[in-house]
């Protein structure tokens, strides 16, 4: 057979395909089709004032946002008291580097591929959004010069996925000189975000007792851990180090923010299958039960996790010798920024080039799991795991049912809760041991009533058998 030029081109192609290596970490990237073109998503994704990066960069709506971005970058440099000339430097000393942490097609559409346009632009951008991690606080918005109103929406779009700028870029524009120090302005800035683990209420609960020095070592406690391993990750006239555990980007240090460091491999309580149950109980991976309804009628009681620090902490226990059962949440809340959030959560894990166990993902799935109908998110509010900042306990049902549409799960996510929580739902003994404990025993009026109504029919006996048998 001749082989046009053509044709043998192709032949190429497809010999260099099989040797593509895989991205050493995601790049930044448009949301796959697939998810934005679902109904009524696509504006979950888009932002509403300010662009981040090359994706929405020039985009006409947002010329605003193009003002304010660079009044915050000239606050910025002013605050710190740098030299901008020199900080552009670094980044375009660097550029090709950079510029490679975007996908193709990203680098492709961009409106100008001239170098002194990605400098400026990642310059810029990079310069004001540490302006905006370290005083855009929704508390004092004169901080930022701006009303609080313009603030939320910033705050909205910071953490879009394609509104993303790479680790590497914010830290050759830091003043910090560690990669704790920067880490640690990302989660004080994520620390209010509705996902947080709240820290905060961890200093609350045991503040009035402690130093100085004590604050000091919760900090460090809780905004560095495991970034010491470092390497030379760009090249040029300014190199610097970053960790291997760096995050990707702010959104990438969101979900690792409220997931409590998803990279160190545990297998833990939230879900992941035991080894002896990884061969038993297969019967029972077919789940029947089908809300929070159908388990309070089975006895099963809901209770808030109190240390409220990872989202994935989801437990079932029996109390009270197998009496009690108890299907553990974290405490979440849910209001205007939860759809915008777990969609680009979602769409983050959903990137090819991003390995991960779909944390996020299969979370989302199993609180559907649970939530049918408003009276499930009333089951929740009752027991303070869910707050609805909202609106109807309708609204908050339909969140969820519609977010979890298509979602391809961990299947060892939660598999050992389920598996737990089944057996329990089909055990028709431990429904009836466990829903008359919540009858009778859940609370002390219910106690009061229990015993009370005993006394009257031992009273009810002691009577009739003294009619039946006087004395004398």
């Amino acid at each position: 057979m001749t082989e046009t030029p053509h044709l043998s081109l192709k032949f190429e192609q497809l010999e260099k395909a099989k040797q593509i290596a895989q991205n050493s970490v995601p790049k930044i990237q448009r949301v796959p089709h697939h998810l934005r073109d679902r109904e009524n998503f696509a504006k979950h994704y888009l932002p509403r004032l300010v662009s981040i990066g090359p994706i929405h960069h020039g985009a006409e709506k947002l010329q605003l946002g193009e003002k304010y971005k660079l009044m915050w970058a000239a606050m910025y440099l002013e605050r710190t008291k740098q030299d901008a000339q020199t900080l552009y430097q670094k980044i375009a000393s660097n550029i090709e580097q950079l510029k490679d942490l975007f996908a193709e097609d990203v680098i492709r559409d961009f409106p100008d591929d001239e170098k002194l346009s990605w400098s400026w632009m990642l310059f810029v951008d990079g310069c004001s959004l540490l302006q905006i991690l370290e005083k855009g606080e929704l508390q004092d918005p004169k901080e930022m010069n701006v009303k609080v109103d313009q603030l939320v929406l910033v705050w909205q779009d910071v953490l879009l996925l394609e509104n993303q700028l790479p680790y590497h870029v914010l830290k050759l524009l830091s003043d910090h000189e560690d990669d704790a120090k920067l880490v640690k302005s990302m989660n004080e800035f994520l620390k209010c975000h509705h996902l947080s683990p709240e820290l905060r209420s961890k200093k609350q609960d045991i503040g009035n007792s402690m130093t100085k020095d004590e604050h000091r070592a919760l900090d460090e406690e809780g905004y560095t851990s495991v970034y010491v391993k470092n390497e030379d990750i760009l090249h040029g006239e300014h190199k610097i180090e970053i960790s291997q555990e760096s995050p990707i980007h702010l959104l990438d240090q969101l979900r690792r923010y409220v997931l409590d460091d998803p990279h160190k491999k545990q297998k833990n309580e939230t879900g992941n299958v035991k080894k002896e149950d990884q061969n038993t109980n297969e019967d029972l991976d077919m789940t029947t039960y089908r809300n929070i309804q159908e388990l309070r009628a089975a006895g099963i009681k809901l209770k808030r996790d109190k240390s409220r620090r990872r989202l994935r902490d989801v437990s079932f226990s029996y109390r009270w010798m197998c009496l009690c059962a108890e299907l553990t949440l974290p405490q979440i809340t849910v209001d205007d920024t939860t759809t915008p959030t777990f969609l680009n959560l979602i769409a983050y894990e959903m990137c090819p080039d991003f390995k991960n166990n779909f944390e996020i993902c299969s979370f989302v799935v199993f609180m559907d799991s649970l939530i049918d109908h408003p009276e499930d998110v009333k089951e929740l509010r009752a027991a303070k795991v869910l707050h609805n900042a909202l609106g109807s306990d309708e609204d908050v049902a339909k969140l969820f049912n519609t977010i979890s549409a298509d979602l391809v799960p961990d299947m060892e996510s939660y598999l050992h809760v389920r598996r737990q929580i089944e057996k329990h739902y089909r055990s028709k003994y431990r429904t009836w041991i466990a829903l008359g404990y919540h009858t009778y025993f859940s609370n002390p009026w219910a106690v009061i009533a229990f015993h009370a109504a005993l006394v009257v029919l031992v009273l009810t006996f002691i009577q009739t058998w003294f009619t039946i048998h006087p004395i004398g």
